[in-house]
């Protein structure tokens, strides 16, 4: 998922992730070592710019700002994220508790009745700025029914919608690609998700069925299957990344 994240990734882009985001962390250092040196990347809200830190579990830990170029408050973030880094492309990677077909995605919690939620979420946080990015990637640590569901029960940031052609900024595409432990999703003409390609040891017929809306192919016939890292990628990810192996002991499915 990492390196998946990472390939997708531009130089010269400004680049932000939230705070329980080890596999965004993962891909921005991953991709400044490989192929986009002047990517440049903020570090939630824990301000740091362009850490170098080994991963830890979030980016808030003070340890990022160790070895960063440079460190913002809180208050400069929130003014940077609402357009401060006009100037250059933007790209946010962000997960949340739902997912739509049209990559709206809900942190506030589970249940229409608010605030008498089922499941009360984090809120919705940095996922206002969404609306100002060039463009997004989400992440989920899991893939199943629940998650990715045909309406989500609230908008924290917007999908490819018209809501999001008339609220939200008019530099700002939305989300671009969806990845998961199981496959990698990607919108069609229709501004619905697609199924792109799937990884090695799972198949479209799970994916499927483990997503709560019709999930159509990006291309005619089979679908492929996501790249695998390559060893060079491997070995940044090891040896430069995240050397006390923190993506191995994340919980996916």
């Amino acid at each position: 998922m990492a390196v998946t994240l990472a390939r997708g990734l531009r130089n010269e882009e400004w680049g932000a992730c939230g705070a329980n985001s080890q596999i965004p962390m993962a891909a921005f250092q991953l991709a400044r070592l490989m192929h986009a040196p002047d990517l440049n990347w903020l570090s939630g809200g824990g301000g740091a710019i362009n850490s170098a830190a080994p991963l830890v579990k979030s980016t808030a830990d003070p340890v990022t700002l160790d070895s960063a170029e440079h460190s913002f408050r809180l208050e400069d973030i929130v003014d940077f994220e609402l357009g401060g880094w006009r100037k250059a492309p933007t790209v946010g990677i962000f997960g949340g508790m739902q997912v739509d077909r049209h990559g709206n995605v809900n942190m506030v919690g589970i249940g229409r009745d608010y605030p008498k939620l089922r499941v009360r979420g984090p809120g919705t946080v940095g996922l206002v700025f969404a609306a100002y990015f060039t463009r997004t990637m989400i992440f989920v640590q899991r893939h199943d029914a629940r998650i990715f569901v045909d309406e989500v029960d609230h908008v924290s940031a917007p999908g490819r919608t018209a809501a999001r052609r008339e609220f939200c900024d008019p530099h700002s595409d939305g989300p671009q690609l969806v990845v998961t432990p199981l496959a990698v999703l990607d919108f069609g003409d229709d501004d619905t998700l697609r199924l792109k390609s799937v990884h090695p040891g799972h198949t479209p017929d799970e994916v499927r069925e483990r997503t709560g809306f019709d999930l159509p192919s990006s291309t005619p016939g089979e679908v492929p299957l996501t790249p695998s890292p390559t060893d060079e990628e491997l070995t940044m990810l090891r040896e430069r990344v995240d050397p006390g192996g923190a993506l191995r002991r994340l919980r996916l499915d």
